[in-house]
């Protein structure tokens, strides 16, 4: 076993992969057994650039689609 391998490295880890598996971090506090968000989304998970980018390109859809649902269609009467 690694020197630096602890149970917090572990945790850490689990926790990640809970975020990276898109598990609601609300249900992911509990399976570490935090009391609150702030614990787990602030010292166990990180932000890994692949999660950015998902997370981007989700923003994106969402934005182009409810830009359609909202135009307005023109009709041309000739």
């Amino acid at each position: 076993m690694a020197d630096d391998l602890t149970p917090y490295c572990l945790r850490h880890t689990y926790a990640t992969d809970l975020q990276s598996a898109d598990v609601p971090i609300n249900v992911a506090k509990d399976f570490p057994g935090h009391k609150s968000i702030a614990m787990t989304s602030h010292i166990y998970t990180h932000l890994s650039d692949e999660a950015f980018t998902n997370a981007s390109l989700k923003m994106l859809s969402f934005a182009t689609e409810s830009r359609k649902k909202t135009q307005k269609k023109v009709v041309s009467i000739r």
